[in-house]
Parts: C-alpha cells; structure tokens; sequence
C-alpha cells in the first residue's frame, strides 16, 4: 500500500494544482476595479445608469430598472461601493458598482427631487414634491424610519404641505433641506434619537429652489426663485438665515446685457467656487457672474459666454472653471463648453464638444473631464490640459454626471 500514496498524492496534487489554475484564470477573465475613481452617469430616457472606470476610461457596464430618472441624482457610499439614486417617481434605487446589480429599491414618493446621505453613513434623507415632506431611509435596508411632513402655515392661517426640495449634509451630521412654497429652511439634528427638526427659519425668501455647502462644509446657502437675495447660514452658529444680496443675478438689474428665454434654472450645486470666488451662472443671459466671498458676496466681475450657463464646474486645483451653454435646439452655443482663467476672469479656451454638450464634470484630480452630449447620444472625455477628445462612449440620451470621489465631500 506504501508504494502506492507518493503516485496517489502525486495525483492529488495535480488535480488540486488545475483546479486551482482555472479558479485563478477565472478571475483574472474578470474585471477587476476599484470603486474611488468611476463615472455613474444617468441614462434619463431608458431608466439605466452607465458605470465607467475614469482611470482607464473603460465602460464597465450598465444597471437598469432604475424608474423615471428625469431630474434624478444620486449619492455615495462612504466607501463608494453603492450608489444611491432617486428618480421623479418616487423610487431610491441602491446600485452595488462591484457587482453591477441593484442590490436594493424602495419607493419613497410620488414625486422626488433630491437625496443626501448622512455623515456616518447610516441613513439616506429624500426630498419630495409629493407628498410635501422628507424621508429617512435606512441606508442598507432602504427601510423608512421616519417621515417628516413640510407643514406649513399659509397666510389665511390654514395649514399646507409643502414640497421640499435640496438636502444636503454637514460636518456635524446635520440635514438641511428647503420648503419652496413654506418659504422656510429645517435643519434635522441626524445625531439624536428620532432625528428632530432642531432649527425651522421661515421668511427665508420667496421660493427655495435648491442649496449648495461650502466645501469646508461651514456655510450653506439657499437660492430663491423670486427674491433678489440669497440665504446665507452658518452652520456653526445655526443663528439666522441671512440675505445676501444677488441682484446684479437678475436680467432686470442689467439692463444692457442681452436678454435671453431661461432654457433651464441653474441649480446651485452647478456653482463654482475657487480661491474665495463664487462663479454664478447667470438667470436668462449669456454671462458667468462673480462675486467675492470673504468680502460680503460682493459682484467682482460679470464674464460673457457664448450662451446661457447651466453647470459652472471648478477643476479640482482651482485654476480654471468649465461653463456649459444653453441655447434653442440646434442652436451653436448649445454645442460648446467654455473653460475661464480664474486668475485673468476671462474665457480662455472654447471646445466644440457636439450638439446638446452639457454637465462637464472632472476626474478626482482633473487630468480629464467627461461632458453629456445629449443631442448625439454619447459621453466625451477630454484631456483637461489640451481640450483634446481622448475617449467617445455611446450613451442614450446621458444627462447627469456624477463621480465617486464626492462620497468623501460634504453635500454632494
């Protein structure tokens, strides 16, 4: 029996020595990627997300069954393992980007519009239009722990729902988020048991819109559809909501700039903001307005563009900011993404990008920039340094553009 067990564990081996071979080749046929530098990009018109690897500009893959994703956004995972996006109807959708499979759902609405996650990471926060109020989910279960109506008072002294709109996060895991026809801003304390409204500011303005956090987190202000101001609040203090005057934003304050239709509102986290300067896109004309923020929001300068801009979106390093351009289908300045010198406050480089360019958005350290371009139903990667076109992807019909590298970064 001796003369037998060296050939039979001879034998063994062999047999362990392929399998274990072909384990190995298995997974090296799989694409092996990490999670910190990926492109989640909305494919509003077929419910579907697209997935790229932003190192090697690869598409990864696509997860579908995603709702209506008109208007839809999304938030990351501490790790940015998952990706969590809302759509108009109501639905949060949980995306596992390893596995490229909805790993969870949960309808939350009948009309959403904005999503945050809290800062340990536990609970997701939604908007609604409908019903007026913001939902607490849990983050690994989608479960909802709380519901907070947007009751507002009206001025007959009848009481009214109302839509909530832009919740964002900060340092001291606090939410904030906006009630557009209450007029007011809430602040819930994401600490404490229950998750309480801590602070409810009303007269803020007329109409909150959206809402945007410095990046340091400290400072967060509200946009107001109808007011010639902003708010201004600091969340250290969490004293008052203050006015920060904008008028030099409103068309009718200037009366000499060429007045255009508003093709779409510029949403506040479409602001740039770089060395102490706020980059604002400006209401219905063709010019990025920029105001000086350690001196009281003062308007430094006004910097035509070619046409009405949506997204303002600063390099990571600070020295530039890119501006799309809206403009009448089929129009030219619809086709073009405008980069401004930051130091000269001035357009220094024009890039023919295609027919309906829009929401440039950069790599984590800003060597590339990925623009939608709806109208030819692709996604474009340019070389930030040259303007050079490096990479073309089809997409149907792409809209937002998010990167992971906002899971470490307050109120995105």
């Amino acid at each position: 029996m001796k003369k037998w067990l060296p050939a039979v564990l001879a034998i063994l081996f062999a047999l362990s020595s392929t399998s274990y071979s072909a384990t190995q080749s298995k997974h090296r046929e799989k694409k092996i990627y990490g999670t910190s530098a990926l492109m989640v990009i909305v494919e509003r018109e077929s419910g579907k997300v697209a997935i790229i690897d932003s190192v090697n500009h690869e598409l990864i893959g696509r997860v579908e069954g995603l709702g209506n994703l008109r208007h839809a956004t999304m938030v990351f995972s501490r790790d940015a393992r998952y990706a969590y996006i809302i759509s108009r109807d109501g639905v949060v959708s949980k995306v596992d980007l390893i596995e490229l499979k909805l790993a969870n759902q949960a309808k939350v609405g009948e009309n959403s519009i904005g999503i945050a996650i809290s800062r340990d990471n536990k609970y997701i926060m939604v908007c609604n239009y409908q019903p007026g109020s913001v939902v607490i989910v849990d983050s690994d279960t989608l479960k909802k722990v709380k519901e907070i109506p947007a009751e507002f008072e009206k001025a007959d002294g009848t009481k009214a729902l109302s839509r909530t709109v832009g919740p964002l996060d900060t340092p001291d895991n606090l939410m904030i988020f906006g009630l557009m026809e209450g007029n007011g801003v809430w602040v819930v304390d994401m600490k404490q048991e229950g998750f309480p409204v801590i602070k409810k500011y009303w007269a803020v303005g007329d109409t909150p819109y959206d809402q945007l956090i410095t990046p340091d987190g400290r400072y967060y202000l509200v946009g107001l559809l109808n007011s010639d101001w902003m708010g201004l609040l600091d969340t250290w203090k969490l004293d008052e909501v203050r006015k920060i005057d904008v008028r030099e934003r409103r068309a009718m304050q200037n009366p000499e700039a060429e007045k255009v239709p508003l093709f779409h509102i510029p949403h506040l986290e479409s602001w740039a903001i770089a060395s102490d300067l706020a980059f604002v896109p400006a209401f219905g004309e063709k010019r990025v307005i920029v105001y000086d923020m350690k001196n009281n929001w003062k308007f430094v300068k006004s910097i035509p563009i070619a046409g009405t801009p949506l997204f303002v979106v600063v390099r990571p390093g600070g020295r530039e900011v890119w501006v799309d351009n809206v403009g009448s289908p089929g129009s030219p300045e619809e086709r073009l993404v405008q980069v401004i010198d930051v130091e000269k406050l001035e357009v220094k480089k024009t890039i023919d990008v295609g027919k309906g360019a829009i929401d440039p958005q950069f790599t984590p350290k800003g060597e590339a920039v990925y623009i939608s371009v709806r109208e030819e139903d692709r996604i474009a990667v340019y070389d930030s340094d040259t303007g050079k076109l490096i990479k073309e992807f089809p997409s149907q019909k792409p809209s937002g553009i998010f990167s992971t590298d906002r899971a470490s970064k307050f109120g995105l």
